[in-house]
């Protein structure tokens, strides 16, 4: 694995750093994309906050700068190589858990699908590779996801519950990850280290910062969507749209929404504490307030893990072409809308919604996948057949 993932790092890193180079003009433009870059994750607002604070003004009291604390090409494509490499050493790791659980009599002597192919896969996917060039702070916090996971089939708790910590530090969202990453650990204990790494984080940007002003620019427009630019959410069109006096009510609901799933799922998927861990993060990338083709580029890139659920899943052709409807149009109707005006809101809003279709019939796929090849592995007179519950 080590002599193919080197040769497929060092293509991709060339790849993407030729991007950077010989294409400047596409980097700046998908830095501006709404579908690549948020309020919370944008590097032109990131480096407006640096700025600033090398000029001795507080970095969020201009309403521009949402990051939690001069990044350069070449650590964009560094990191996405790190994340392909961890995708890769999760594969394995599962792939030697699953080999002492039971399987399906047809799936014995089957090749699982290669750790280089699941880092293939990941930096390979046009999502990535935008997102690598818009040079979407979404990456940091991915980075984060994966080291966290890694380190628990490690079972290093401490260093797993750190970077579980640093990614919800970020973005806030991550922390619905933690019970399933304590599966994996087999013990609620590390959460006290969780907690105490969260609360570090928090001492160490009101140090550097010298106010705790970053807490509601940071969190606070997250959880109150108080910047309504659009984005590929289904957050900011509901919003611009309702009435002030129920924009508290249906803010406490989207909000819980979103985390509600991860009890259900941790309960149901105890025994798959890494598929677990892939759904909560396409959720995440669905309902959080403020989402990103990154955000989907790193849980697909979860998906090809679990490869023996494949051959149960019924929507691929369906939801790939959802998938390809969206990225055509997506930014055809933005330019209908923004530039020519001869569109509007419905029209870019209606596509994001499309989007998202493609990622829920995805997640619905994919469970009703594991749920139905465990059921066949308990009852193999049921292979083939339809399961009717009563």
């Amino acid at each position: 694995m080590c002599a193919a993932s080197a040769a497929l790092s060092t293509s991709t890193v060339f790849l993407l750093l030729a991007l950077f180079s010989i294409f400047p003009s596409v980097s700046n433009t998908l830095v501006e994309r709404v579908e690549l870059s948020t309020p919370v994750t944008s590097f032109k607002r990131l480096t407006e906050g640096v700025y600033l604070y090398n000029n001795n003004v507080p970095p969020y009291d201009g309403g521009a700068f949402h990051q939690a604390t001069n990044t350069i090409p070449v650590l964009y494509c560094a990191l996405d190589v790190i994340i392909a490499y961890t995708l890769a050493c999760i594969t394995q790791l599962k792939q030697q858990a699953d080999s002492s659980k039971p399987v399906l009599q047809v799936e014995q002597g089957r090749s699982p699908i290669q750790p280089t192919t699941v880092a293939a896969l990941y930096l390979l996917n046009p999502l990535t590779v935008l997102s690598c060039i818009s040079k979407s702070t979404l990456i940091f916090t991915n980075l984060s996801i994966a080291m966290a996971l890694l380190s628990a089939l490690k079972h290093r708790p401490q260093a797993s519950m750190f970077w579980a910590a640093l990614a919800s530090y970020l973005g806030f969202y991550p922390a619905m990850l933690v019970p399933a990453l304590l599966l994996i650990l087999k013990s609620p204990k590390p959460l006290l280290v969780f907690a105490g790494s969260l609360v570090g984080l928090f001492v160490f940007s009101r140090l550097f910062i010298g106010s705790w002003d970053f807490i509601q620019a940071t969190y606070g427009i997250i959880i109150f969507l108080s910047d309504l630019t659009p984005n590929v959410g289904m957050f900011w069109y509901f919003f611009i749209e309702i009435f002030d006096q129920f924009r508290s009510f249906f803010m406490v609901v989207f909000q819980f929404h979103t985390f509600v799933f991860a009890a259900p799922i941790c309960i149901k998927l105890k025994q798959q504490p890494i598929f677990a861990i892939t759904i909560l993060c396409g959720i995440m990338a669905i309902f959080k307030s403020y989402p990103s083709a990154s955000d989907a580029a790193f849980y697909l890139g979860l998906v090809p893990i679990h490869d023996e659920l494949f051959k149960y899943c019924r929507y691929g052709f369906l939801v790939s072409n959802l998938f390809l409807y969206a990225s055509a149009l997506a930014p055809i109707f933005w330019h209908l809308w923004i530039y020519a005006g001869s569109g509007n809101a419905n029209f870019f809003y209606a596509i994001t919604l499309v989007y998202n279709l493609g990622q829920v019939l995805l997640l619905i796929d994919i469970v009703y996948a594991a749920l139905r090849r465990e059921y066949d592995i308990k009852h193999p007179e049921s292979i083939g057949k339809m399961v009717v519950h009563k």
